[in-house]
């Protein structure tokens, strides 16, 4: 499917550059991926496949596949330059992993090899409108194996107006004062520019797919029950972050 317009990381430079600075960027971004991968309901030795949709540069592919000796993991991503990374990073496991370049959007359950036993992700699907939001869960929710598990840890927003504009704001002055600090690249400077413009100037305006599309954990987690996973829940929030579980029933 063609994307409509360029895609902000889908330069070599870009992806590097994130790559290497959002673990600063992110106040939590490694706590995030370790409480993912412990959600995991698998013994290190048990053979499964996971999809990490939005998987960027692998990381948490990674981190997966480290843990679970017998795991395969497939990053799905629109950005070939992120993928290229990923390719690196996961290349010292062979057929274990995967790329896949595709949109959260698009119809990707068509190109896997089987229905997994798990789809995670981390930091991706906040950046799709609700109904995008509310199409890929239930996408989700077919793909996976009767049994199977969606982890998602990503980016949740207050459901108080003046507690998550305090949030953004505080987010906001942590990136300031690391770039200051020159522990993000000044490459970042204008990226920063533009998230403080969209989302702190523009509070409370319209936001579009592409954008930080926040809502509440709460009002997912209704997602994920209309698409009819079970046993929805939240074990785990901070600041803006959280993690969102839901199973598929057994056969």
């Amino acid at each position: 499917m063609e994307i409509a317009k360029p895609y902000r990381w889908n330069t070599t430079e870009a992806a590097q550059a994130y790559d290497a600075a959002a673990p600063t960027i992110h106040p939590l971004y490694d706590e995030v991926k370790r409480r993912v991968v412990d959600e995991l309901p698998f013994a290190a030795d048990e053979e499964f496949l996971l999809v990490d949709v939005g998987g960027g540069s692998g990381r948490l592919a990674q981190r997966v596949l480290e843990r679970f000796e017998r795991a395969r993991a497939i990053v799905l991503d629109q950005s070939e330059a992120f993928l290229a990374l990923a390719e690196q990073r996961l290349g010292r496991f062979g057929p274990r992993a995967a790329c896949l370049p595709k949109r959260l959007q698009d119809d990707w359950a068509v190109d896997l090899p089987e229905r997994p036993l798990a789809i995670v992700s981390t930091s991706a699907i906040h950046h799709l409108e609700p109904a995008e939001k509310q199409r890929l869960y239930a996408r989700c929710f077919q793909v996976l194996a009767p049994g199977g598990w969606f982890i998602n840890g990503d980016e949740f927003r207050p459901t108080q107006d003046a507690d998550y504009l305090a949030a953004l704001e505080r987010w906001s002055m942590h990136m300031h004062a690391a770039l200051a600090a020159e522990r993000i690249p000044a490459s970042f400077r204008t990226t920063l520019e533009h998230w403080y413009q969209r989302n702190i100037r523009e509070f409370g305006l319209p936001h579009k797919s592409g954008d930080d599309c926040h809502e509440t954990a709460a009002v997912q987690a209704d997602y994920l029950r209309a698409a009819g996973f079970q046993n929805v829940r939240v074990p785990w929030t901070r600041e803006m972050w959280g993690i969102l579980i839901g199973e598929v029933p057994p056969a």
